[in-house]
């Protein structure tokens, strides 16, 4: 009973303040976002630097039926300049290693082909052919995008050496070992003999969608590690804080009062964006028990971090190093490719899976469910902890 009416208390404190419509207008902000400048099926801007050590004519016989069937279409020339660059290529079927350094800085005029969506008509990728494997090489150095070398063997067949840069996941290796295993008829013909269970049509989230599971988790979720700080410097500016100690009121009733006024902010606000832009696709039975326990367990991180400071301007640098550490495994979430394992350990890289998942309808339940006590469980840890030291703090 205390605790329902000291939450009812600190909702109707909310209502009169700020930070409770600061959280639902950026909800309303991004939303816009979503709805007026994110297209659905955007023009992809991956790059990739090819050089084909052959002739021209070779060349031009390998794009012609791919250019003839609409999956590729020629580009524009472009001119790419090349700055001095000093960097080492590991060779990994042969484990040995090249060193190479440029000088001095070069210009180049690149073909291009643009790789094309079938299903869509949009450009997927860009495709650079330069004249040379040391363009090549300093290309995809600077740049941070993949490079391939392409060598016709007297088989016949082509042959791949992909210049990648050390952050790709096996799965995407893998992937290139067994496109180029053998030839691609050879490859379909394989896989016309084995027996397949059809799964049904594969769902996948456009451009909109995707960016949804982002926006729930840091506009959301990590939103309320640190609006609670702010609620919290908020009272002790105001004294409210020390009334607690000559009260019948607890450290913990008080706190989870504030953690329970986070749930229910990021709750109305988390709505605000995916109702609108999912519909029903989500599976929401599983959505908002996930969002909630996320949301308590930053909460209290919130409380926690913030029983170490006087005020806000104290603790801003702590609470924007936690929040931008907590946002870096959205690279990994981005960028398919880029799949580090220590990014594995912050905690919001489970969260944006889970999301995902959730936002396909599609969900590992048994997982969701262990993220979803694991974070329970370390919320109630936290919490117990920022109870812990609050009683010292307010016994001064």
């Amino acid at each position: 009973m205390k605790l329902a009416s000291a939450y009812r208390k600190e909702m109707t404190i909310a209502f009169r303040g700020f930070y409770f419509y600061v959280e639902i207008v950026i909800a309303l902000i991004l939303l816009a976002v979503l709805l007026l400048a994110v297209d659905e099926y955007p023009e992809g801007r991956e790059k990739e630097y090819a050089f084909y050590d052959a002739s021209p004519a070779v060349v031009d016989a390998v794009f012609a039926e791919l250019i003839e069937e609409g999956t590729l279409v020629p580009g524009e020339p472009e001119e790419l300049t090349m700055k001095p660059a000093s960097f080492e290529v590991a060779d990994e079927a042969a484990g040995t290693s090249a060193r190479y350094s440029f000088d001095e800085p070069r210009a180049v005029s690149a073909r291009t082909m643009l790789e094309m969506d079938r299903s869509t008509g949009r450009k997927k990728k860009t495709i650079y052919l330069l004249d040379s494997e040391d363009d090549l090489l300093r290309l995809s150095f600077s740049s941070g995008d993949v490079g391939a070398v392409i060598r016709p063997g007297d088989d016949g067949r082509l042959y791949y050496r992909y210049i990648l840069q050390g952050y790709e996941t096996e799965r995407v290796s893998n992937l290139l070992y067994a496109l180029h295993a053998g030839s691609l008829d050879e490859l379909g013909d394989a896989m016309d003999r084995q027996a397949v269970r059809s799964l049904g049509p594969v769902d996948r989230l456009d451009a909109r969608e995707s960016a949804v599971p982002l926006f729930v988790t840091f506009a959301g979720s990590l939103m309320g590690f640190f609006i609670v700080m702010a609620y919290l410097y908020l009272d002790k500016n105001e004294g409210a804080i020390k009334a607690i100690a000559v009260t019948p009121a607890t450290v913990r009733t008080y706190l989870l009062s504030k953690t329970l006024v986070i749930m229910s902010t990021v709750l109305a606000s988390s709505s605000v964006i995916v109702i609108p832009v999912m519909g029903a696709k989500p599976d929401y039975l599983l959505f908002y028990p996930f969002l909630l326990a996320t949301t308590f367990a930053f909460a209290a991180l919130g409380l926690f971090v913030a029983s170490f400071f006087d005020s806000m301007d104290d603790a801003f640098g702590a609470l924007y190093a936690i929040m931008i550490a907590f946002m870096l495994p959205a690279f990994s979430y981005l960028i398919g490719s880029f799949d580090p394992v220590w990014l594995r350990f912050f905690p919001t890289y489970p969260v944006l899976q889970v999301f995902k998942a959730v936002m396909l309808g599609k969900t590992d339940v048994p997982y969701a469910l262990a993220v979803l006590a694991a974070f329970l469980v370390g919320g109630a840890a936290i919490l117990l902890a920022a109870e812990a030291r609050f009683k010292k703090t307010l016994t001064v």
